[in-house]
C-alpha cells in the first residue's frame, strides 16, 4: 500500500454524501451529490477509517496492540 494514499484506503462506517466537484460536474444534473464508498483527502472521517482497516489486519496477522501506546503492536 502506498503511504501517500493509504487514508484513501479506509472504508466509511457512516454513508457519506459530497457535491460534484468542479471539472466533474453533471450539467443535466447540477442538483445531484455523489456517495462515497471509500474516503477521499481531507475527509475527516479518513484518518479513523484507514486506522479500523489496518488495525483489524495487523490483529488478523497475529499482532498484538500494545496496552499502553495503540499506535504500537
Amino acid at each position: 500500500m502506498d503511504v501517500k494514499s493509504a487514508f484513501l484506503n479506509g472504508p466509511l462506517e457512516e454513508e457519506v454524501y459530497v457535491l460534484q466537484p468542479p471539472g466533474f460536474e453533471i450539467q443535466s444534473e447540477k442538483d445531484k451529490v455523489y456517495k462515497l464508498d471509500k474516503a477521499l483527502c481531507g475527509l475527516k472521517q479518513a484518518p479513523r477509517a484507514w486506522n479500523r482497516m489496518i488495525d483489524e489486519f495487523l490483529q488478523r496477522e497475529g499482532f498484538v496492540k500494545c496496552t499502553v501506546e495503540f499506535g504500537v503492536y
